[in-house]
C-alpha cells in the first residue's frame, strides 16, 4: 500500500513539472533579462535565415551581397594572363644565370645556363659514330653499282644510319635542355636559386610575368547578371598608381558560388596609360550601365 501511495505521488508530481515547462515554453520570449529579478523584458527573434539581428546585428553574407546597390563601388585586382613558373629542363649546375627579381626580359632572351660538357661529349661521339655508318653505306653503294654487293649487308648498313641519326637527334635535345630561353616577354617576379647553384630538374628557377597583358579580376553579386553582360563598361581606380581607368569586360565566369552569391567576371582596360601598372595592384570600380 505505502509503495502504491509512493507511485502516484511521483507520478503526480512529474505530472506538475511537464505543465510548468509547457508554460514556461509558452512564455520563453517574456524570460529575464540578466540575472536579476527586474520585471521580464520580451524579446523580438527574428525568421529567415537573412534576418537582420536586433540592435543593428550584422546580416549574413548572402543578405549583404543581395543588398548590395549596383552603384556600390567593387572592389578589383590586377592581374597577368601570361605567367610561368620557368623551372629547370635537367639536373646540374648553373653556369649563367644573372636573372634578379624585377629584371626586363625579352622573348627569346637566354636566361640560364647550364654545365653540359657531358651531354656535348655524348653529341660528339653520337656526331662519329653518323659518320661512320655514312661512309660504311656510301661503300654498300658502290659495290651495288658494282653488282657485288650482299643485300642484307646493305640494307643493314641503311639502318645503322637512320639508328645513328636518331642518337645524335637525341644528344641533340639533350644540348638543348642546357640552356633555357624566355618563351614570352615579362619582368622576373621571383628568384629561388642563384648562379653556380646545382639544382634538380624540376626545380623552379624564377618566375616570369608579362606585363603587357593585364587583366582585371572583379567579384559581384550574382543577381548583377541580370544587367551586366559581356561588353559591358567599368571605369577603375587603382589605388597605388592613383589613376583612372576605362574598362570593359571581356569574360563572366562559368559558376556561381553558392554560398557568397557571388561570381567573377574579367576586364581588360580599354585606354590609358598602362605602363604603371603591375600585376597584384588593386583598387575599385563602378559600372555606368548599373544606373540605367
Amino acid at each position: 500500500m505505502t509503495t502504491r501511495i509512493l507511485l502516484r505521488t511521483g507520478f503526480a508530481a512529474a505530472c506538475a513539472l511537464a505543465a510548468t515547462a509547457a508554460s514556461a515554453q509558452s512564455d520563453i520570449s517574456l524570460l529575464p533579462i540578466g540575472p536579476s529579478s527586474s520585471p521580464a523584458t520580451s524579446i523580438a527573434v527574428p525568421n529567415g535565415p537573412d534576418a537582420t539581428l536586433p540592435g543593428g546585428g550584422l546580416p549574413t553574407a548572402s543578405a549583404a551581397v543581395a543588398a548590395m546597390s549596383p552603384n556600390a563601388p567593387i572592389g578589383v585586382q590586377v592581374t597577368a594572363r601570361t605567367t610561368a613558373v620557368i623551372s629547370a629542363p635537367m639536373s646540374g649546375q648553373l653556369i649563367e644565370f644573372a636573372a634578379n627579381d624585377g629584371d626586363a626580359i625579352q622573348e627569346g632572351q637566354v636566361i640560364a645556363r647550364f654545365n653540359c660538357a657531358q651531354q656535348e661529349a655524348t653529341q660528339g661521339r653520337a656526331r662519329a659514330e653518323l659518320v661512320k655508318r655514312q661512309d660504311i653505306l656510301n661503300t654498300q653503294k658502290s659495290l651495288k653499282a658494282l653488282n657485288a654487293y650482299s643485300k642484307a649487308d646493305f640494307v643493314t648498313a641503311q639502318n645503322d644510319v637512320e639508328v645513328a641519326k636518331a642518337d645524335l637527334a637525341l644528344t641533340q635535345t639533350a644540348v638543348d635542355s642546357c640552356e633555357i630561353k624566355a618563351p614570352f616577354g615579362g619582368r622576373v617576379a621571383n628568384v629561388p636559386v642563384r648562379n653556380f647553384q646545382f639544382v634538380q630538374i624540376g626545380a623552379p628557377l624564377l618566375d616570369l610575368v608579362s606585363d603587357k597583358d593585364l587583366e582585371l579580376e572583379f567579384i559581384v553579386p550574382s543577381v548583377w547578371l541580370s544587367w551586366l553582360k559581356i561588353g559591358a563598361d567599368a571605369r577603375v581606380q587603382v589605388t597605388e598608381t592613383q589613376k583612372s581607368y576605362d574598362s570593359k569586360i571581356t569574360r563572366i565566369s562559368g559558376k556561381v558560388d553558392a554560398a557568397s552569391q557571388t561570381i567573377k567576371i574579367y576586364g581588360r582596360i580599354a585606354g590609358g596609360d598602362t605602363s604603371s601598372l603591375l600585376p597584384g595592384m588593386s583598387g575599385v570600380a563602378q559600372f555606368p550601365e548599373a544606373s540605367h
